[in-house]
C-alpha cells in the first residue's frame, strides 16, 4: 500500500505526533493536492474562481488556464456590473450566451475579448461560454471595477452522451451546439456532456480509437484518467457502432465490448440510467440488444435499449450519405430522445430546470447537504440523519425562516457565528438587526438529540425583503460522509452534530460533510431492535425500510465508518460483525465508486480484528481505496463525558488526528 508524500501509513494510523507537529503535517497535506489548484477568492473571475462552473471534462490543474478535453464542454457563471470580457491565450473560436440569450459566435479572437460591446443594464447577469476550435484555453474573466462573479443557477441533473461524429454534431453549422446531444440536454433542463469525437469506435481496432477505454480518460486523446468524483451522471446515452464495421470489428467482439462497457459504466455511475441507442445506420443492432439483455439478466434494470427506427428520413434529415444528420435531423433526434430519457428519470430532469419563487422549496439556489426528502412535498423539505444542513445566498438586509412547528435550529449568516434559536416556529426573524445592503449567505441546521431531530425539522422557505432575490452560494467541491452511532452524531457535546468530529473535520478541510449516524445504532440489525446501518446505509430515513436514498444526489470523496460500539450489547457475534462489515464496505463502494473509505477502530476497541479482517477482504478483492485507521490512544480520560461519549475537547482531538488522514487521500 503506497503512503502519502509525508509517509503517513494509511492502513494502520497511530497517534505518534505531538499536536504541534500534527498541525504542521495537516498544513503540508492540505497544500499537497495532486489534481487541483488552490481556490481563488470567490468572485474574482479567475480560472479557479469557485463561482465559475465547468461542465464536461476540463483540466483545471493550472490556476491560469482551464482546458476542455472533449467536445461540447462549457463553463457557466453569473456576474454583476454592465460588462464582461474573457481572456484568450491565442486565436480561438467560441460561442457566448448572456442572460440566456442566443449563442453569439466569436471567430478567431485572442487576447482580452470584449463580450459586451454594448454595455448591459446594471444588475446580475449570467454567462455561458462554449469552445468550438482553435486554442481552446480559458484564462479568466475581466469584470467592471467593483463587480464580481456569483454562483450561477446550474441544474443539478446531468446527462452524458457517448459517441462519434454524429454525437459531436459533425457537418452542422455549429457542431456540438447543433448536435442532438446538446439539444436533448437543453430540452431536459440538465447539464450535458459530449464524450464524443469524429471517427471513434466502440472497439479499438485497426487504428480506430475505442471509446470503451478512451471514455475513462480526461481528454479525447491521451492516457490521463478522468476523476469521476468531479461529477456523477444521472443518465448516459451511448451511440456507438457506426464506425466499427469499417475497421473489421466482428459481431462477437462488438457484443463482448459493449457488454463490458455497460458494466464499466455501471461501476462508474452506480445510479445512472444507461441508454444504448440503435445507430441510425442500424449497425450491430442484434449485438447491442444482446449486450443490454445481458446486463438486464444480471439484475441491472436501469439499462435500456432505444430503437431509433423511423426517427429520421433519408434525403431530408441528413447532410450526407454517411449517416450525419443535418440541424433539422438533430432536432428531430432530440425531440424523440428527450422524452425517452425524461420518462426514466421521472422528475429529475424537470426539477433540474424548474424555477421556484426565490427562497422557497424548489429554488435551485438552495443547496441541501445530507439526506433531505425533497420529493414528498413541494412546500416542505425534511432532513433525515444527523448533521444535515442547507445554504442559500440572498440579497437585501433581512431574512426570515418559515417553520411549521416548534424546532431548535442553528443559523449562520455570512461568516459570522452560528446563532442558536430555541423552540421557534412560524416566521422566525434571523436578522433582528438588519444587515448591510448587498449579497449575504445563510446556513441553517436543525438540532438533533441522539440522531433524531428535536422538534419539527421541516424547511418551508425563507422570506426576503421586497425586491430581494436569491443566488447560488459558493459550495465546496468535495464531500466527506461520516457513518456511525451517537459518537458520530455528537451526543453529549455542546452543540451535538455541530461539535462532532465529522462536522469539525468537514469545516477544517473546507468540504461539505454529512453524518449518516443515529444514537444507539449498530452495524448489525438485531432482534431486540438495534438499528443496523449495514442495512440502513442506503435508505433516505434511518428508521424506515423504504424509500432508498438516490446516491445520484451527491457523491462522497471520502467515507468514514465508525461502528461497533453498540453491537456488543446486542449480542452480535464476531462472525456476524465481520460479515456485515464486509458487506457495508462493498455497499459503500457501489454507492461511491471513487471514494476513499476509512474503517475506524472504535474508541472502545470493540471488534477490532473483525474490522481489520473486513478491510483486508475487500482490499484483497482488488479495492485498494479502503484503509483501516487505528485510534488507540486518541482519547484520554479528560476527553469523555462518560465512559463512551467524547466531550467537545474529545471531538476536537479526534478531528486533529483524523483530518490529516483524510486530507492525505482526497487532497482537500
Amino acid at each position: 500500500m503506497p503512503t502519502t508524500p509525508h509517509d503517513v501509513p494509511l492502513r494502520h494510523v497511530r497517534r505518534t505526533l505531538p499536536a504541534v507537529l500534527t498541525a504542521v503535517l495537516l498544513a503540508c497535506l492540505l497544500s499537497w493536492a495532486g489534481g487541483s489548484p488552490a481556490q481563488a477568492a470567490p468572485g474574482d473571475g479567475s480560472v479557479s474562481d469557485p463561482n465559475i462552473v465547468y461542465v464536461g471534462r476540463w483540466d483545471t490543474t493550472s490556476s491560469t488556464a482551464a482546458v476542455p478535453g472533449w467536445t461540447g464542454a462549457y463553463l457557466q457563471t453569473a456576474f454583476t456590473g454592465t460588462t464582461v470580457k474573457v481572456k484568450a491565450r491565442d486565436a480561438v473560436n467560441f460561442y457566448v450566451s448572456i442572460d440566456g440569450g442566443p449563442d453569439v459566435f466569436h471567430a478567431g479572437v485572442r487576447g482580452t475579448v470584449n463580450l459586451t460591446p454594448q454595455p448591459l443594464s446594471a444588475g446580475t447577469h449570467t454567462l455561458r461560454i462554449s469552445y468550438r476550435s482553435g486554442d481552446t484555453v480559458f484564462q479568466g474573466l475581466v469584470l467592471d471595477s467593483g463587480a464580481s462573479t456569483v454562483n450561477p443557477n446550474t441544474p443539478s441533473g446531468l446527462v452524458e452522451f457517448v459517441g462519434d461524429s454524429i454525437t459531436a454534431g459533425a457537418l452542422t453549422d455549429r457542431l456540438a451546439l447543433d448536435s442532438y446531444a446538446w439539444k436533448t440536454g437543453e430540452q431536459l433542463g440538465m447539464r450535458h456532456t459530449q464524450i464524443a469525437r469524429s471517427g471513434y469506435c466502440l472497439v479499438a481496432q485497426s487504428g480506430c480509437t475505442g471509446l470503451s477505454t478512451q471514455f475513462f480518460r480526461t481528454a479525447s486523446t491521451g492516457s490521463q484518467s478522468w476523476d469521476f468524483s468531479r461529477y456523477q451522471a444521472n443518465a448516459v446515452v451511448i451511440n456507438l457502432g457506426t464506425n466499427d464495421i469499417g475497421h473489421g470489428v466482428s459481431g462477437a467482439a462488438f457484443q463482448s465490448a459493449y457488454t463490458s462497457f455497460l458494466s464499466d459504466l455501471r461501476a462508474t455511475y452506480p445510479n445512472a440510467h444507461l441508454f444504448a441507442v440503435q445507430t441510425l445506420k442500424k449497425r450491430y443492432v442484434a449485438e447491442t440488444k444482446a449486450a443490454v439483455g445481458t446486463r438486464n439478466s444480471a439484475g441491472d434494470a436501469k439499462v435500456h435499449y432505444v430503437d431509433t427506427t423511423g426517427w429520421l428520413t433519408d434525403g431530408t434529415d441528413y447532410e450526407d450519405g454517411n449517416g450525419h444528420p443535418n440541424e433539422a435531423g438533430h432536432t428531430k433526434f432530440a425531440n424523440r430522445l428527450a422524452p425517452v430519457i425524461g420518462a426514466q428519470l421521472g422528475g429529475t430532469a424537470r426539477k433540474s430546470a424548474a424555477a421556484a419563487a426565490p427562497g422557497q422549496p424548489g429554488d435551485p439556489n438552495l443547496k441541501f447537504v445530507g439526506r433531505w426528502d425533497t420529493q414528498s412535498s413541494s412546500t416542505a423539505y425534511t432532513p433525515y440523519w444527523a448533521g444535515a444542513y442547507y445554504r442559500i445566498g440572498f440579497t437585501g438586509r433581512t431574512v426570515k425562516l418559515k417553520q411549521r412547528n416548534t424546532i431548535d435550529l442553528w443559523a449562520r449568516i455570512d461568516d459570522g457565528p452560528a446563532t442558536f434559536h430555541n423552540d421557534v416556529k412560524g416566521t422566525v426573524d434571523l436578522t433582528p438587526s438588519p444587515l448591510a445592503s448587498g449579497n449575504h449567505t445563510l446556513q441553517v441546521n436543525y438540532q438533533v438529540v441522539a440522531g433524531s431531530y428535536h422538534g419539527d425539522a421541516v424547511f418551508q422557505g425563507v422570506t426576503l425583503d421586497s425586491g430581494a432575490t436569491t443566488f447560488a452560494p459558493t459550495s465546496p467541491g468535495k464531500l466527506v460522509e461520516f457513518v456511525g452511532d451517537s459518537i458520530t452524531v455528537g451526543t453529549t457535546t455542546s452543540q451535538n452534530a455541530r461539535t462532532a468530529y465529522g462536522w469539525l473535520i468537514g469545516e477544517r478541510l473546507g468540504t461539505e460533510h454529512t453524518q449518516i449516524a443515529q444514537g444507539g445504532a449498530c452495524l448489525v440489525a438485531t432482534a431486540d431492535g438495534c438499528v443496523g446501518l449495514e442495512q440502513q446505509f442506503g435508505r433516505l430515513n434511518p428508521n424506515a425500510a423504504t424509500p432508498d436514498w438516490s446516491f445520484s444526489r451527491y457523491q462522497a470523496n471520502a467515507v468514514v465508518i465508525n461502528l461497533g460500539t453498540n453491537d456488543v450489547g446486542h449480542g452480535v457475534s464476531t462472525t456476524q460483525f465481520q460479515s456485515a462489515y464486509t458487506s457495508l464496505l462493498r455497499k459503500v463502494r457501489a454507492a461511491y465508486p471513487q471514494a476513499w473509505i476509512f474503517a475506524l477502530e472504535t474508541f472502545r476497541g470493540r471488534y477490532v480484528p473483525q474490522t481489520e479482517a473486513a478491510v483486508q477482504t475487500v482490499v484483497s478483492g482488488g479495492d485498494s481505496r479502503v484503509s483501516f485507521v487505528e485510534t488507540t490512544g486518541w482519547l484520554g480520560s479528560g476527553d469523555l463525558t462518560d465512559s463512551v461519549h467524547p466531550n467537545d475537547q474529545g471531538h476536537r482531538a479526534i478531528a486533529d488526528r483524523l483530518a490529516p488522514v483524510i486530507a492525505a487521500r482526497i487532497g482537500s
